[in-house]
């Protein structure tokens, strides 16, 4: 009995093993049709092995694993500088384009209405010494107000007709 046990797992495991091949064949049947298979029949014509089964390496996978993963990292490192320098020229250029692009009306009027008010409160500071008497201060901080009043009531006129200021004369801008 234990002979019969053996035997028939013998038989088993021999028609077992075939279907383990992972060798691909390619055979062309008595009609001319052309088939691929693992298992060709005993009768095929033109039998060919077109994909040969190979081995499995552990060693050989796992070094193939690791190359595949430095060159991802690598890959990744390299998308990521990529993107870091195209951030840094984005915003070098944006920082550019700001600080070469002309003023709007209104950051113009502004920045002229700061000038004006710092004048102003530089020449009030300033000792009566500075300006030899006080109506000479008086004049010249009063032409500072009256260029920040006519700049409040119009900007537009007040850029189109600059005037400088020399001593107690006031002189068009050339």
């Amino acid at each position: 009995m234990k002979q019969v046990i053996s035997l028939l797992c013998l038989v088993g495991i021999l028609l077992w093993v075939p279907a383990l091949n992972a060798d691909i064949y390619s055979w062309t049947d008595e009609k001319g049709v052309k088939h691929f298979g693992n298992q060709p029949p005993d009768d095929a014509a033109d039998l060919k092995v077109v994909f040969k089964e190979k081995p499995y390496d552990a060693a050989a996978d796992q070094q193939r694993i690791d190359i595949e993963q430095r060159e991802w990292n690598q890959l990744i490192k390299d998308l990521e500088e990529q993107e870091q320098q195209q951030a840094a020229d984005e915003k070098r250029r944006a920082a550019e384009a700001a600080r070469t692009r002309k003023p709007t009306p209104q950051e113009r009027a502004e920045a002229e209405k700061n000038r004006l008010e710092a004048k102003i409160a530089e020449l009030e500071e300033k000792p009566l010494d500075y300006f030899g008497s006080q109506k000479n201060k008086r004049v010249r901080i009063g032409y500072y107000r009256y260029r920040l009043e006519t700049l409040l009531q119009d900007p537009d006129k007040y850029f189109k007709q600059p005037t400088t200021f020399e001593g107690n004369v006031k002189v068009p801008a050339q």
